[in-house]
């Protein structure tokens, strides 16, 4: 199988969740960070007990046009080895489990599959009792990403915090490229020579709008295609680059997101996961992400957390430098290449300063 059709649905997956996220939710508009990877590798999870139309939806959502068993096999392989050979100036952290209503009876296909494929990431809780509930998931949360991410789970309302310390300055060779309506920047993390970028897997990605207040109209004209196109058309070339220090941490309710992208049926009395339990209908009750980024002269730091919780239902150019100034708001992602085939979107985010 080609990793490249699912590449490109997981592409306009991130583009779609950070457009209804960041404009669609009647919120004010702020800067926002999310990780599509890790909601993607959680709904996965899901994915392995869902039946009927439940199952048809995260198929689709997730992989359209592709069989389940290559979905599965792509996001188990992504599951086991992202963290493989990480620059030095980047960290990442994901946390991903799926929590069950304490007092099932897991189907034993689910467990096998659940261990073998994705490290055995789902739980059994009583929810009964939340302080004790909480405490579990937001205990897991924290040890997994390092004390990154704290309080997973807690009342559901958006708290996003954004605080610009000041600008970075950078002339250097960087992979870029602008049209009419934006500039694009690829910032990779790796050693000081423009070889090691080359050979560098991970990269942010900044998406500059030419209107200064033109990033809601330069992310409504973008798809995952088009991204793509973008992210292979740069060249290598001398920038002058002016760029923000920041540290922002976001959390999501995605329920409502999750719906609009065509997840209908999985939260109501629709909901079929009879793979998990064939014992008294599940539905999902909650899919939660926090997500935290900060970026300095050293590097960058990230992690991200999603919780799905299950209840019963109820090249180099010789030019002048280019003037690259992140001085208004910008769309900005953090990728990895995919066997040199592809770019997955382990985060994205836009910042408003």
């Amino acid at each position: 199988m080609s990793d490249i059709a699912i590449i490109k649905a997981q592409a306009d997956f991130a583009i779609d969740l950070l457009n209804n996220v960041v404009y669609e939710n009647n919120k004010p508009v702020e800067s926002t960070i999310l990780s599509p990877l890790s909601l993607s590798m959680a709904l996965a999870m899901v994915y392995v007990g869902a039946d009927g139309e439940t199952n048809k939806e995260l198929g689709k959502l997730l992989s359209e046009g592709l069989k389940e068993e290559e979905t599965h096999k792509y996001f188990g392989k992504l599951f086991n080895n992202y963290n493989d050979n990480k620059p030095k100036n980047y960290t990442l952290e994901l946390a991903n489990k799926v929590f069950v209503k304490e007092g099932f009876k897991i189907l034993e296909e689910f467990k096998k599959f659940i261990n073998e494929n994705y490290g055995g990431k789902f739980e059994l809780l009583d929810f009964s009792k939340s302080v004790e509930a909480a405490k579990i998931i937001n205990d897991f949360v924290e040890q997994t990403t390092h004390d990154k991410i704290k309080n997973l789970i807690s009342p559901d309302s958006l708290n996003q915090d954004t605080r610009q310390v000041d600008m970075m300055k950078k002339t250097d060779y960087f992979v870029y490229f602008e049209d009419k309506e934006l500039q694009m920047l690829k910032m990779f993390y790796s050693g000081s020579s423009s070889e090691e970028e080359e050979d560098e897997d991970i990269y942010m990605v900044v998406f500059l709008p030419q209107e200064r207040f033109g990033l809601q109209k330069m992310i409504k004209n973008l798809n995952g295609e088009k991204v793509l196109k973008l992210l292979e058309s740069g060249r290598k070339t001398k920038v002058d680059v002016l760029f923000p220090k920041f540290k922002l941490e976001s959390t999501h309710n995605l329920n409502e997101v999750l719906i609009k992208l065509g997840l209908t049926t999985a939260f109501g009395n629709q909901a079929n996961f009879s793979k998990i339990s064939k014992e008294q209908p599940l539905q999902i009750d909650k899919v939660v992400q926090k997500a935290f980024i900060e970026v300095n002269e050293e590097g960058t730091e990230a992690a991200a957390a999603t919780a799905v919780i299950l209840e019963t239902r109820s090249m180099v150019i010789n030019v002048e430098s280019i003037q690259f100034k992140a001085d208004h708001p910008f769309y900005y992602a953090i990728m990895k290449n995919n066997e040199k085939n592809g770019h997955e979107f382990s985060f994205a985010g836009v910042f408003y300063g």
